[in-house]
């Protein structure tokens, strides 16, 4: 019950609940002019039916003649209410005297040239309670307005005709007190329904703001619950966890990088104090002191190089490289970096073939592009023996570039493949062999700022082929 009473205080507080209460608010007052103009149709309906049975009965008496006329009205005035349609009846003579009827005398407010007006009338009070009666004014009781209508005869005298209220005013109160149930049912409905909508986005809420002080807490395995009905809601669900597993992704490449920076740099780095302390704690000659020096620089290139190597996968993966979208022709690139390694090929003793489709172009940055295939042949060229033979492929399908570097070497375990595209990761076998273990991870982040991918793969008959997968563009002009 606590806690029922809780979520109600809460409900209260909450826009969601407002806004319903707004939105039920709009609508009585909606309902409530509609309700409105409905009556003012009905009631001026119920005039016109008024007025119209007014003037025919008028019509029809003013053409009788005189002494039927008296005998009429007599008869009509002493007929009971209900009878007789709840009217009353005036004729006067020449000289206004009464001739017949039950009104006691012609109103002032009422013209005799057939013009309906409305107020109130003395009527003749009869002993016969089924008899209508108008109290006099004088009397304790406030007398009601009746519309009435009155002419002049031929002869000179005049005949008024009065309508009580009787059915129409009963019609006007039916309407009324049904107007006033619809705008309360119509009220209760919409206050009920807003409570209920805006309990159940309170729930919603409350779930999402549940998970976000999981996530807040450090949890970010967290994830927002849709409730499968496609709506706004599971878009919104579906928009933030890709955005969390984002983040966690993010997080948890920062923790490792900061783990393998701690680990992989500390030995280039003890290296460089090292050799700085011996060469300051002991003499020597200058060109020991030069060489101390030069291969001091080599490892602080090193260190550059791996630094920048992160930079630019950082800034690759977090959008923050600019990367112009134009057409490289992928065919000119290999070639050009394979002119690049030519001469290492032939020193080493490597068959270096190219099997190359022109035509094939890529959307993209032919500096990165470049940059890729660059570490790629590296690691080809570095991590497999001298003798062994190299090349690069280049073919497409129906939507894609696949630009590849094969070599023959020992390669690595396929179960390997994936952590190999990580940062710092390095097979068993490669760890004796100079490197930061970055090459691959900057080819797989410039693959996917270009919206392709880098897919490791055996070479048949031994080795490892890399491939970059990428879009297709139109070839440059």
């Amino acid at each position: 019950m606590k806690r029922f009473t809780s979520r109600l205080l809460h409900l209260l507080r909450t826009s969601a609940l407002r806004l319903a209460l707004r939105y039920a608010l709009l609508q009585v007052l909606l309902l409530a002019v509609a309700l409105a103009a409905l009556f003012w149709v009905v009631n001026r309906y119920v005039n016109q039916q008024i007025s119209t049975s007014l003037a025919t009965e008028l019509a029809a008496l003013k053409s009788l003649p005189a002494p039927m006329l008296a005998t009429r009205v007599a008869a009509l005035a002493e007929t009971p209410g209900p009878a007789r349609g709840a009217r009353h009846y005036l004729l006067l003579d020449a000289t206004d005297t009464r001739q017949a009827g039950d009104v006691l005398a012609w109103p002032q407010w009422l013209p005799s040239d057939g013009t309906q007006r409305k107020g109130e009338l003395i009527l003749i009070e009869h002993d016969d309670d089924t008899h209508p009666a108008r109290t006099p004014p004088h009397d304790d009781h406030e007398a009601t307005p009746l519309p009435a209508v009155g002419t002049t005869l031929a002869s000179g005298g005049r005949l008024l005709i009065a309508q009580e209220p009787g059915a129409a005013e009963d019609l006007r109160e039916v309407a009324l007190i049904a107007a006033g149930v619809v705008l309360l049912l119509a009220a209760s409905l919409s206050l009920t329904l807003g409570l209920a909508l805006g309990w159940q986005w309170l729930h919603r809420i409350e779930r999402v703001n549940q998970t976000a002080g999981k996530i807040a807490a450090g949890d970010l395995t967290q994830r927002m619950q849709g409730d499968g009905r496609g709506n706004e809601f599971d878009l919104l669900a579906t928009h933030l966890n890709a955005m969390l597993e984002r983040i966690e992704r993010a997080v948890a490449g920062m923790r490792e990088v900061s783990d393998n920076v701690a680990h992989d740099l500390r030995r280039p780095l003890a290296r460089l104090k090292t050799r700085i302390e011996v060469v300051l704690h002991q003499p020597r000659d200058a060109a020991t002191y030069q060489r101390a020096l030069a291969d001091t620089l080599t490892d602080a290139d090193e260190l550059m190089r791996t630094f920048d190597a992160l930079l630019s996968i950082a800034r690759l993966e977090a959008g923050g490289e600019t990367i112009a979208r134009e057409p490289v022709d992928l065919a000119t690139l290999a070639r050009d970096m394979a002119d690049l390694y030519a001469d290492e090929a032939n020193d080493s003793g490597r068959a270096f073939t190219l099997d190359l489709a022109d035509g094939v172009a890529t959307p993209g940055s032919r500096t990165l592009l470049a940059q890729a295939l660059v570490n790629l042949l590296d690691n080809a060229f570095k991590y497999s023996a001298p003798g062994v033979a190299l090349g690069i492929s280049l073919h497409q399908d129906a939507s894609h570039a696949r630009l590849a570097v094969i070599d023959h070497g020992a390669g690595i375990a396929t179960a390997d493949f994936a952590k190999m595209t990580e940062r710092f990761a390095r097979a068993d076998s490669a760890r004796s062999q100079p490197g930061s273990g970055l090459g691959l991870a900057l080819v797989k982040a410039i693959a996917h700022a270009h919206q392709g991918e880098l897919t490791l793969r055996n070479t048949p008959g031994g080795g490892l082929t890399a491939e970059l997968v990428l879009p297709l563009a139109a070839m440059p002009e």
